[in-house]
């Protein structure tokens, strides 16, 4: 059953656009609308709109903090102590963006992301070199707009416990899947290498003993709508650390 958000939707872009030097307050509009997208409770064009409102709104607010910010272009690879070499496929094969549409929530197709392993043969998340788990990392700089932190065994919800960040310079989100702690909340800055999470096995397919312990990280590049479109950035990756 959708939820029928046009009544509310010029009021939420009146608090949005009013709220755009408090970004916790507007982050959590867009976590609410993201888990709505999600969990498809909200009608593409509804969920559309409010998307290309929510994120101008957290863009000007990031644009005020950047006045000090010597490197805003720097990237670091999403997991700590490792590098491309442990993404999954041949050669980024993994990567499939045909069937996938952000607005299809938990029901999307396709496979628009890079999965990044871990060495985890007992499957209990932790690195079997150091015994302890991985941090997860903010791939640049950005302000986290959605998390999910309270993932069940049993939930149909495929991503688990999760984090997206948005990216105001490049216009891109990054969506990093299946943690197992979220450290960070809706509205919070975060610089390249910030971390973000640890390294998990949440979500429907990701917590199964076939599933080896792994990041699922996305990146969707916005076009003058806000519309987001997946983008492979395997090349990218491979020269980071």
């Amino acid at each position: 059953m959708q939820i029928n958000m046009n009544r509310t939707l010029l009021l939420i872009t009146f608090i949005a656009l009013s709220l755009s030097s408090r970004a916790a307050d507007t982050c959590a509009l867009y976590n609410k609308l993201n888990t709505a997208i999600r969990d498809q409770n909200i009608s593409k064009a509804e969920a559309q709109n409010q998307v290309k409102v929510l994120l101008e709104a957290i863009s000007r607010y990031v644009d005020e903090q950047m006045a000090d910010l010597a490197t805003p272009m720097t990237k670091v690879f999403p997991l700590e102590g490792y590098n491309y070499k442990a993404m999954g496929g041949s050669k980024g094969n993994g990567y499939i963006a045909s069937g996938y549409d952000f607005f299809a929530g938990n029901k999307h197709g396709g496979h628009p992301a890079h999965d990044i392993f871990i060495y985890d043969k007992n499957q209990d998340g932790l690195d079997d070199r150091t015994g302890k788990p991985v941090n997860v990392r903010s791939y640049g700089f950005g302000v986290v707009v959605a998390t999910e932190t309270n993932w069940k065994p049993g939930s149909e919800q495929r991503g688990g416990n999760y984090v997206w960040i948005y990216f105001p310079i490049e216009r891109t989100l990054c969506y990093y899947a299946h943690n197992n702690k979220v450290l960070v909340q809706p509205g919070q800055i975060v610089d390249p290498g910030t971390v973000i999470a640890t390294v998990g096995r949440t979500g429907k397919n990701a917590a199964q003993k076939r599933s080896p312990t792994h990041l699922h990280f996305m990146v969707l590049k916005l076009d003058k709508d806000f519309y987001p479109h997946p983008e492979n950035c395997y090349d990218y990756l491979r020269m980071l650390k």
